[in-house]
């Protein structure tokens, strides 16, 4: 009887062993950005496009795209509540391009020849002129982008050194709508995804919305729908692996009488993987994979409309490749 007892409580004992672990598991948690002040961290964000013509003024075409940049971010501040005083760099961009017109490639490492393709040099002009420049963004412990401060000084260099041509009235509407504060914040909220405001356990779900907006395309909002999935590792070894999809909608049309309209696909979406470590409260790796078809209607100088199919395929990768404590 006495080694029946002690049988069960050697089984009792394995099954608490067993159990134990997944309640842990299953307590909710909280996930905040956890900012030091003076800390420095480098990513590696890469940007693969993939975009299918149909219809254009020389037949189908694809064109390929790589962009490749090196991002340093610089904990200036960080409040009682939490909320960080972050200053935002671009320390290196690269580009590859591969389309109809042929190959281009620009490194903001190598300034072109003075022969370089003039859409190498016009690349160096806008990418290549925002190498080192800061903005000043503050962020809340949630990821909620609450200000930007820096782009109209980046937005007057650029127009200082645009080219005195017939496309520079282009380049410069393109350069305010990439540095806008809707545009600005959205690329920060989905590099810096949004945390949920309540302690969540693995199931469960929380969304953000982002906007953007521009003559051509008008209003189109996402929809990040975030899943916990698990909590691997404890302590400081912990990291959440969070699923992510991501519902585009165009909310505007395009503005009457624009030369060129885009109106977004029925199915234009996005799913994602990120990876946050607790503890340390920051981003280790972002992955978004987005399908995004549409049709765009160009005006020619004889007013006749010409419209063309499109299906853009994007893959985004932001990973944190170094951590300095100053």
């Amino acid at each position: 009887m006495k080694s029946r007892s002690a049988a069960a409580a050697v089984t009792l004992a394995l099954a608490l062993l067993v159990i134990a672990p997944a309640t842990a598991a299953a307590q909710p948690i909280t996930l905040r950005y956890n900012w030091t002040q003076g800390d420095v961290l480098t990513y590696r964000m890469v940007v693969r496009t993939n975009t299918a013509v149909k219809g254009g003024p020389q037949g189908d075409a694809n064109i390929e795209q790589t962009m490749s940049q090196t991002v340093k971010v610089l904990v200036s501040a960080v409040g009682p509540d939490g909320t960080a005083t972050l200053r935002q760099s671009i320390e290196a961009v690269s580009m590859e391009m591969n389309g109809p017109m042929g190959k281009l490639a620009y490194d903001s490492a190598k300034p072109p020849a003075a022969d370089a393709d003039p859409r190498v040099v016009s690349m160096s002009k806008t990418f290549g002129a925002m190498v080192g420049e800061a903005l000043s963004v503050t962020m809340a412990p949630n990821g909620a982008v609450r200000r930007i401060d820096g782009t109209q000084r980046i937005v007057d260099k650029l127009m200082k050194d645009l080219p005195r041509d017939p496309m520079a009235g282009g380049m410069a509407q393109n350069i305010r709508q990439m540095l806008s504060e809707d545009a600005l914040r959205t690329s920060l909220e989905q590099s810096f995804s949004r945390m949920p405001d309540v302690p969540v356990k693995p199931g469960d779900t929380w969304t953000a919305q982002q906007s953007l907006g521009a003559d051509a395309v008008g209003k189109i909002t996402g929809t990040s729908t975030f899943t916990l999935k698990s909590i691997d590792g404890t302590g400081d070894a912990a990291v959440a692996h969070i699923s992510v999809a991501l519902a585009l909608k165009q909310q505007e049309v395009p503005a009457s009488g624009s030369s060129m309209t885009m109106r977004l696909g029925a199915n234009a979406s996005g799913e994602g993987e990120l990876v946050f470590h607790v503890t340390r409260g920051r981003v280790e790796r972002n992955t978004m994979r987005t399908d995004m078809p549409s049709t765009i209607t160009v005006r020619g100088q004889d007013g006749a409309p010409m419209t063309m199919q499109n299906n853009t395929k994007t893959t985004m990768t932001m990973e944190l490749a170094k951590q300095e404590a100053r």
